[in-house]
């Protein structure tokens, strides 16, 4: 019997933490059939990547651009900025060390397919945490001041590599890998052949950490947490204070994330506590509602445990999520814009899920089938594609 000869892959990431809690356990799974994996990744996120056995290398991009960028557009701005300028530090690094690889595997932020021109590596393949079905508004708004983060390296190289919002979400690319199911997934006309479902990954990016929580045993513990707040202020969050204030029913807890100053949240309520950072597996299990935003490893967090939720979708993408969430009567979805977004609707909506959380639950025991048939199905999709 032939030996099987171990693939060299050049493995691409995206910049922000929701996205790579799908890539450590992917890097792990190629990593156990024998596959070797060099890594690039903002260097600020190194330490997540420590434990996956990987090659790490590391790219810096300094925050002083972003100062030139305009306060209403800022947040938005972020990732096409650091992509856009890490794709000529990345073909530079490559180039310069004069590695080969065998497969070229980015996140679909990227358009891989264009930037192997360059690079030359026999297989790309695209991830997707899920697929985008609807042109995002931020595409309007932001596009005359984003396009031209792309002309140096276009330029440079002669490419034709367009911003993500553009292509949404969907570059060309020999293998697209998506990590959700067939069943959580919108329907869509770029769903072709060349797309294979590998399941939700565990979220494995998490520190154990001291939590000083308590719960109150005699009130419903309702827990938030929505993720970056690339389109809102941090005072979104204060809707919430108004809706479940000084509740004698309900005990609230707000993850705004590590990002976000909490101080900057004025006086909060004596029945709401937040925090920066929130252990995802000690809270939830305590939780009576779930308000998340809708990415898909959330809601497949949620799903572990028959967690119905209620999405607040912040993007396109998640709201996407939230229809499926719906559609499939797993739990709530309100993608409304903020203005619309009320303390009322807030309150409605927690008394809806309470009265039919079983209805709901029944409905999440179907996703959670679908994202473990997928989940079952990876080592078969990766030893067909990278053997």
């Amino acid at each position: 019997m032939e030996e099987k000869k171990p693939k060299n892959i050049l493995y691409i990431d995206v910049l922000y933490e929701k996205s790579i809690i799908s890539s450590i356990e992917f890097i792990k799974d190629l990593i156990s059939l024998g596959h070797n994996i060099t890594c690039y990744i903002l260097d600020e996120l190194e330490s997540l990547y420590k434990s996956t056995g990987a090659k790490v290398k590391t790219f810096h991009i300094d925050k002083e651009v972003f100062n030139q960028v305009p306060k209403n557009i800022a947040k938005r701005a972020t990732v096409p900025i650091i992509i856009a300028r890490s794709y000529i530090i990345i073909m530079e690094d490559v180039l310069k060390s004069g590695d080969k690889y065998d497969f070229l595997i980015a996140d679909a932020f990227y358009d891989a397919k264009e930037m192997n021109k360059i690079l030359n590596i026999p297989t790309v393949i695209a991830k997707y945490d899920s697929i985008l079905g609807k042109r995002s508004p931020y595409v309007e708004l932001t596009l005359a001041h984003r396009k031209h983060y792309w002309i140096p390296v276009n330029k440079k190289y002669n490419l034709n590599i367009k911003d993500f919002l553009i292509q949404f979400y969907s570059p060309d690319a020999d293998y697209k890998l998506m990590f959700n199911s067939k069943l959580f997934n919108i329907e869509s006309k770029l769903i072709n052949d060349s797309f294979y479902f590998v399941g939700p990954c565990i979220d494995q990016t998490s520190i154990e950490e001291t939590f000083n929580f308590k719960k109150d045993k005699n009130k419903k513990l309702i827990y938030i947490f929505l993720g970056d707040l690339i389109d809102k202020e941090i005072s979104f969050y204060k809707i919430f204070f108004e809706a479940f204030g000084d509740s004698k029913e309900y005990q609230v807890v707000i993850n705004i994330g590590k990002k976000e100053n909490i101080k900057d949240l004025g006086n909060i309520p004596n029945n709401i506590s937040v925090f920066n950072s929130v252990p995802l597996k000690q809270v939830l299990p305590l939780t009576d509602v779930f308000f998340c935003s809708g990415i898909i490893n959330i809601v497949f967090e949620a799903s572990l445990i028959n967690m119905p939720i209620i999405i607040i979708a912040l993007d396109p993408l998640q709201a996407e999520n939230g229809a499926l969430i719906q559609k499939y009567e797993a739990g709530i979805s309100l993608d409304e814009d903020e203005d619309d977004l009320s303390p009322e609707l807030l309150k409605k909506s927690v008394e809806t899920y309470l009265a039919n959380k079983e209805k709901y639950k029944k409905g999440l025991e179907k996703i959670a089938e679908s994202f473990k048939e997928a989940r079952n199905e990876r080592k078969k999709i990766l030893e067909k594609i990278f053997n």
